[in-house]
């Protein structure tokens, strides 16, 4: 995900704006999952996001602070950790030393969904500074809990059901998508063959750097 659509995936959920939907889909076939994950049939049927992967993944790692198990380290292209927010104005930036830095307004907001900072912490450190008011701590309290209540938030769910198959999964996918989703005619074909071709998407983008290296002569 892009660092502004992350910042303003976080900012819809703190005013509680509404979020999208989540498409999943239980089946007892998956194809072959992205990473070190291997489906036993054993188990029955399991669910897959088809549209919402990159809601679930800013949500993972700003709270957990780690990559999801079905990313690696190089396939996370936008550094979307360090968002800062200002705890008075709930206004949401990335980290800014000079303007960040000693100064207790802005909040590493990983630091709040880890339970690493707490409102008493913060109007302590903003009391060190300068006298504040009874409204103006009332007001940090509330703010701090509209952002850490983003963690109990849960997605509107709609899910395929079993007896699809996947290419009624994929149909489903574009349908949807046609509806509204703004994504490109390139993501959605990728889909498509993402679908059927797990390690498309990673084999795509090597074969893109391999023909930029070329054309730029090394």
């Amino acid at each position: 995900m892009e660092r502004e659509n992350a910042k303003k995936l976080i900012d819809s959920m703190i005013k509680d704006y509404p979020t999208g939907t989540m498409l999943t889909w239980e089946t007892n076939s998956p194809p072959e999952l992205k990473g070190d994950y291997v489906y036993n049939h054993k188990q029955g049927s399991v669910k897959l996001i088809l549209d919402g992967q990159q809601r679930i993944t800013t949500l993972y790692l700003l709270i957990k602070g780690k990559i999801p198990p079905y990313y690696k380290e190089h396939e996370i292209l936008n550094d979307i950790t360090r968002l800062h927010v200002n705890i008075l104005t709930l206004e949401l930036e990335y980290y800014k030393k000079t303007m960040m830095d000693d100064n207790p307004v802005w909040v590493d907001i990983s630091k709040i969904f880890n339970n690493e900072m707490n409102a008493l912490i913060i109007i302590k450190s903003m009391k060190l500074k300068q006298e504040i008011s009874d409204e103006t701590q009332y007001l940090i309290l509330e703010n701090f809990n509209k952002i850490d209540s983003i963690k109990n938030k849960e997605f509107l769910e709609q899910t395929i059901p079993v007896k699809a198959n996947i290419k009624e999964a994929i149909d489903i996918f574009y349908i949807v998508n046609a509806s509204g989703v703004n994504l490109t005619d390139a993501e959605l074909a990728l889909a498509q063959i993402s679908g059927y071709w797990p390690d498309a998407r990673e084999r795509i983008k090597k074969k893109l750097y391999e023909l930029e290296r070329i054309r730029l002569g090394f």
